[in-house]
């Protein structure tokens, strides 16, 4: 790629800075002569912050300090009102303009405010992240708003996003997605702890460490996969950290607890029982009120037909996630990189296959269902 006169925006919250940004931006600068890295006071599609502007300001200085070439401006948290993309890039025009996204942000660009005066403006740069395959719906809604004016990144970026560190923090893993000096900052400024309140609920109801580990994974999967089907995150991380609470507990210590299940799991088999046992934790002893994340969780094991989009995350990702190792869950990873209704299906058919003539009554119904209705 030449590189002569050309500036790149890498914009995003940075909250916080992980890894996987600076390795982006060190790969930035060395095909941009200009590289302005730009943290934004309020995204428009996240409604949430874990640090002060003035504590990502910081950690960016410090991280990006070795990086020749990048600036790190202020321009976007010094405006006042919601920030969109086309403001900044029209603020920043020049010849040889471009905005540099992650390929996780695709799947959401016809949202944006402006998509024309972006295109007039800016090529955006697109730097493949894994688990955000560019397939072919993907590429097409790509062209179409662009009008064709991208370009595909030559490297891949790292792993890891802000919603995967709060879960890591949650698990007392700062490091897993940050450099050292940030996860000590972090851990220093005690920043994105919002799902440390699991660790007490996993000690309250005798989650097993393995069971801590899988559920663990799962979110970090069902993040990635939550993005891609433009499900919100906090909900499925939420559903999938607590989806496995009631694996421990039996009917008569639920119901010694306070939980009323008006007979629902009378004859229920034992491997389902426990996703009604932790559905009605969540919602009758941990006060949680989301309807959907409590009906993700009740359907997590067997699914069921017409499933929510929160409900298929959910599912899936209990499936699939990296500490799941049986037969057939490679060939359902492959087909959920196709789409997330390619891996529903796959992994609806391999439990009727697996179970057979004892499958659970809503499992086989789901999977008729989606046999017939698939995208749905």
């Amino acid at each position: 790629m030449n590189t002569t006169n050309k500036t790149v925006i890498f914009g995003g919250s940075f909250d916080p800075v992980t890894a996987a940004h600076i390795g982006i931006t060190e790969r930035l600068a060395e095909r941009f002569d200009r590289v302005i890295v730009m943290p934004c006071k309020i995204s428009p599609f996240k409604t949430r912050t874990g640090a002060t502007a003035e504590m990502r300001l910081e950690m960016l200085s410090t991280a990006l300090k070795h990086v020749p070439s990048v600036e790190v401006s202020t321009y976007e948290l010094e405006s006042k009102g919601t920030n969109y993309t086309y403001l900044t890039l029209e603020r920043f025009a020049c010849e040889n303009l471009y905005f540099a996204v992650g390929s996780e942000m695709i799947a959401e660009l016809d949202k944006w405010k402006r998509t024309d005066i972006i295109r007039s403006l800016a090529t955006l740069y697109v730097v493949p992240r894994p688990s955000y395959p560019l397939d072919r719906t993907l590429t097409e809604k790509l062209r179409r708003v662009t009008g064709g004016r991208y370009e595909i990144a030559d490297f891949t970026g790292g792993d890891g996003s802000s919603s995967e560190v709060r879960i890591s923090v949650a698990m007392e893993k700062p490091d897993m997605f940050l450099t050292p000096g940030i996860a000590a900052y972090i851990t220093e400024k005690g920043l994105y702890g919002e799902y440390a309140y699991v660790r007490g609920v996993y000690a309250r109801f005798g989650m097993k460490q393995s069971r801590i580990d899988h559920s663990f994974s799962a979110a970090l999967c069902g993040v990635k996969l939550a993005k891609r089907a433009c499900v919100d995150v906090a909900k499925a991380t939420t559903a999938l950290l607590l989806h496995d609470v009631g694996k421990y507990v039996t009917k008569e210590q639920a119901e010694a607890m306070g939980v009323n299940f008006d007979g629902r799991i009378d004859g229920m088999p034992l491997p389902v029982r426990h996703a009604e046992i932790g559905a009605e934790i969540l919602a009758q002893i941990l006060g949680i009120t989301d309807a959907e994340i409590i009906e993700a969780v009740r359907w997590h094991t067997t699914g069921r037909p017409r499933m929510t989009p929160l409900e298929k995350i959910v599912y899936l990702a209990d499936y699939i996630e990296p500490l799941r190792n049986f037969d057939g869950v490679g060939r359902i990873r492959a087909a959920t990189e196709k789409s997330i209704d390619d891996g529903l299906k796959a992994a609806l058919e391999n439990s009727v296959w697996y179970i057979g003539g004892d499958i659970y009554p809503a499992t086989l119904e789901a999977y008729e269902y989606y046999c017939k209705h698939q995208g749905e």
